[in-house]
């Protein structure tokens, strides 16, 4: 029978990752998470199950490029059942705002009821989440995720989170914190949070790179950029295709050929949020990113802005080329930013791989 661990040996043995002794370990981890929760899954059943008070949530911490996500893929794909998701945690939150905003035009209850409703639903569909990169950065999702996932624990459905933080320092520093403080104390009881302390970044390690990113005052940089951007549009001309959402227009400046080419401020300069990046992704295949600032506490809505981009475009595979300012590494951050600019550098440094883009 096929297992998570077993999936994990063979993608040692073809060479395509490298064996570490801490992700086996985690996988022996997570699998019996799901034997204790499930005696369908990877066709086990441990005796002391019933004897333990089960979690309803598996937290994965760490630093970036150590495998999270991996792992988590792995787990996913031999977990035996239809009911179950993953996705992204930014587009789990539009999701979930766009259908409380639903609910609530319906009928105008108390905002409780009409989460208590939208976990209701989610639990009827999925079994199982899994969430990838969470993170908790606005205070509008702050005031939802406490209720949201009592609720979803309460209909039985069973959490999977990576994440670069703790629990104790999700939303470090944001906008009414303490209202989030009872979240965090919710997730730590109902969750088996485990550190997985590796300190090699294997994005950095695994790398053949071609030249993708570029510095914005170099001539010779535009002149690659254009070359790389007619290779891709060839004869074909570009213009600006509108796309409507939620009775808003959004532009995707330059588009051809299923690519697009806008200026830093373009897109992140402007009020965008992920959910505007999540119907940007859905036209196209490449994306031209130029002029990206340095970033310091000044300009640090747009640098928020351009995480969040990354994130999208890193979940949905688009290919990436960018100007900066200073090379990746080199870029500064907003201080309150910091650790999730981290990722972020990670992320674009894994982008530029052939392995990346296929």
């Amino acid at each position: 029978m096929n297992t998570a661990i077993t999936s994990y040996k063979r993608l040692c043995a073809n060479g395509e990752i490298e064996n570490n002794q801490k992700q086996e370990e985690l996988i022996h981890k997570l699998t019996g998470f799901l034997q204790d929760n499930n005696k369908s899954f990877l066709g086990g059943i441990f005796s002391f199950a019933e004897k333990k008070k089960q979690k309803n949530c598996f937290y994965i911490y760490g630093k970036v490029g150590i495998g999270k996500t991996l792992i988590m893929d792995i787990l996913f794909d031999q977990l035996r059942s239809n009911n179950k998701k993953r996705i992204h945690f930014h587009e789990f939150m539009v999701h979930a705002h766009d259908s409380l905003h639903e609910l609530r035009k319906e009928r105008q209850d108390n905002k409780d009821f009409l989460i208590s409703k939208f976990a209701k639903k989610i639990s009827k569909e999925s079994k199982f989440l899994f969430f990838d990169e969470f993170q908790v950065t606005n205070i509008a999702d702050a005031m939802i995720l406490g209720y949201l996932f009592s609720e979803l624990f309460k209909n039985n459905v069973k959490i999977f989170i990576t994440s670069n933080a703790h629990p104790d320092n999700l939303y470090k520093d944001g906008l009414q914190r303490e209202l989030f403080l009872n979240f965090i104390e919710k997730i730590k009881q109902e969750s088996l949070v485990y550190n997985l302390d590796i300190d090699t970044d294997y994005r950095k390690k695994n790398l053949d790179l071609d030249e993708v990113y570029f510095i914005s005052s170099s001539s010779v940089s535009i002149l690659k950029i254009n070359d790389i951007h007619n290779a891709i549009i060839g004869d074909l001309s570009t213009e600006d295709k509108i796309i409507n959402f939620k009775k808003r227009d959004f532009a995707i400046k330059k588009f051809a050929n299923n690519s697009a080419r806008f200026n830093f401020d373009e897109l992140c300069g402007i009020e965008t949020s992920a959910e505007d990046y999540l119907h940007l992704v859905k036209h196209i295949n490449t994306v031209f990113l130029e002029n990206v600032p340095d970033f310091s506490n000044s300009n640090s809505n747009q640098q928020e802005r351009f995480i969040n981009l990354i994130d999208v475009l890193y979940d949905n595979k688009i290919n990436l080329i960018m100007s900066s300012e200073k090379k990746v590494e080199d870029l500064n951050s907003a201080h309150y930013l910091r650790d999730k600019f981290t990722r972020t550098k990670s992320r674009l440094i894994e982008m530029k791989s052939k392995n990346y883009r296929g």
